[in-house]
């Protein structure tokens, strides 16, 4: 991918989206984030992916600009699925728990298979990966109709790798689940085998933890576990409350969501 085509896809987005740049994350060991205004439209971005797949990395770049135009109603996440693991080169970021989900998605879509790469905007608008137009657009249509519910996020590190996330959330129908993440930014992977030997990949928004938890009560607390190599500094938690599959409805629509810096270890 060439410089000018990265930049054209940020540029059109911006346009589309209306991007704003966040302000710096805190440092501090407890983090809080509100989601974007009651009402205001939310982006979430899930990208199933592997290092193994040699169609990948041009979708890997559309989240990774995706990321770099610094919306804060965007929230891209790049899942990396394990079942190229065989095929050659073992992604390191890969979970069998990445592909698990990626498995529920083709459940409700009723695909009955998975490939990469895979994204999936709103939890309901699923496409090849690498498509930046079809990204663009479907981007700007969650924004313009506006969140269904809303979450407030506060993360703590309580010890060196357990960090616990405590939520409140609003106007959230029966049945929704709240998903938090850990996603790290900055990574770069040199691939030695497989589809993909001999290049250096970039990585931006890459999941490193995941928990997930049925919506009971307006406040809760849920706990991850983060890998001891993550760096805090370039890392987020991101928070999505998405309602339950339906038969019928294809997908698992998204319907809040909220962002904090990920806090650094006591």
């Amino acid at each position: 991918m060439t410089l000018r085509i990265g930049l054209a896809f940020a540029l059109s987005v911006a346009a589309l989206t209306g991007c704003r740049t966040p302000p710096a994350p805190d440092s501090s060991v407890a983090l809080t984030s509100a989601s974007a205004t009651a009402g205001e439209g939310v982006a979430v971005v899930e990208l199933f992916t592997s290092e193994g797949c040699s169609s990948c990395p041009s979708a890997d770049a559309v989240l990774g600009e995706l990321a770099k135009t610094h919306d804060p109603r965007v929230f891209p996440l790049a899942f990396h699925v394990d079942y190229w693991n065989s095929l050659g080169w073992p992604d390191r970021f890969s979970s069998a728990e990445w592909t698990d989900r990626q498995r529920q998605y083709a459940g409700t879509f009723g695909t009955g298979s998975v490939y990469t790469p895979q994204m999936i905007v709103g939890g309901v608008d699923q496409f090849t990966g690498s498509d930046r137009s079809h990204a663009a657009s479907s981007i700007a249509h969650f924004l313009q109709a506006g969140a269904a519910a809303r979450l407030v996020v506060t993360a703590e590190a309580t010890s060196a790798r357990d960090v616990t996330v405590r939520y409140h959330v609003e106007s959230v129908p029966e049945g929704a689940s709240l998903h938090v993440a850990i996603a790290e930014r900055g990574l770069v992977t040199r691939v030695m085998a497989g589809e993909n030997r001999g290049r250096t990949l970039p990585h931006e928004n890459v999941v490193r933890a995941f928990a997930t938890r049925p919506i009971d009560e307006a406040d809760g607390v849920m706990s991850l576990v983060v890998p001891a190599e993550v760096d805090r500094s370039h890392s987020d938690v991101i928070g999505y409350v998405q309602a339950s599959p339906r038969a019928g409805q294809a997908g698992m629509p998204v319907l809040a969501a909220a962002r904090t810096g990920a806090p650094s270890p006591k």
